[in-house]
């Protein structure tokens, strides 16, 4: 009965808030000079968000592969080397003030035509930079650190902007804070699985015992050895891919003492923990794809 359980996902999240906000990109995309579109770096691709990529479809854009540093150094280039077929990117530790040169030159060197344009007509006008992405990747926090001061609201969840705000930066810069935006649908287990794993899926459509066996699951094909070292299992990583994971999840379960009074292993509070440990980087630096 547990195990079939833990292997039940089925995660779904679309509040309310995220149509209207769609609504208002849309309806903003229009006077927008540029989108500066934000992905977690662990997940990238599943951070693409098929609706807003229909609507900024003319507009140029800025890939920010932000918190780069948790996630594996030699995926992160190889998903911005191919990101960048499409438009320039930039790798970003959004809690790394030097990161705020970095940004405002990309914005600048992508819109250098139109800058020359503008100054040969002698217009002044500052630049509009719609912020973009799914909850919790960060946006509102490079928001603040471009701005120099808290203007956006930040927390380490999802849903915590709201509501569409504009706020001027330094170097004639607009930009337009968004609320994290998912599609209406998520088919695909695996893109939902990586949204929830990174924080991008509100807690309250969380079950955290069957998405932490699921993330144990991930780790044991991608990244056996830092699974193992973390929670000192006792297999190689040649043999603890032979291995039912569920046998792996009740072995970190049983290292880590999350027991009930009944001597039955506790799922709720070992999944809540493997996911923070997770988003933390305390299993290591990890891309899910």
């Amino acid at each position: 009965m547990v195990e079939e359980k833990l292997n039940q996902t089925n995660i779904n999240w679309f509040p309310g808030h995220m149509a209207k906000t769609l609504k208002e990109i849309e309806a903003n995309i229009k006077i927008a000079d540029l989108v500066l579109y934000c992905l977690d770096a662990r997940a990238p691709l599943s951070c693409l968000n098929p609706e807003i990529d229909k609507i900024i479809s003319s507009k140029s854009v800025v890939y920010v592969l932000n918190k780069s540093d948790l996630a594996s150094e030699v995926k992160t280039a190889q998903h911005a080397k191919k990101l960048e077929e499409k438009a320039p990117v930039i790798l970003t530790n959004a809690n790394a003030v030097s990161n705020k040169a970095i940004i405002i030159k990309a914005i600048k060197k992508s819109l250098e035509n139109k800058l020359k344009k503008r100054a040969e007509k002698n217009i002044n006008s500052a630049l509009k930079v719609l912020v973009i992405g799914v909850p919790n990747v960060g946006k509102s926090t490079i928001i603040n650190l471009l701005a120099g001061s808290k203007k956006a609201v930040t927390g380490d969840k999802a849903g915590v902007t709201k509501a569409i705000s504009w706020v001027k930066i330094a170097d004639g810069i607009i930009l337009m804070d968004s609320p994290g935006t998912l599609w209406s649908n998520l088919e695909n287990d695996n893109i939902a699985n990586n949204l929830a794993f990174i924080g991008s899926i509100g807690d309250s459509a969380i079950d955290f015992s069957e998405l932490g066996f699921s993330l144990v699951k991930h780790l044991i094909e991608i990244e056996p050895q830092k699974i193992i070292d973390r929670y000192s299992l006792n297999y190689s990583a040649s043999e603890i891919n032979k291995v039912d994971p569920i046998e792996v999840y009740d072995q970190i379960c049983l290292n880590r003492k999350f027991i009930l009074k009944k001597n039955e292993i506790d799922y709720e509070r070992a999944g809540k923990a493997i996911i923070d440990d997770f988003r933390s980087g305390r299993i290591g630096r990890i891309t899910l794809e």
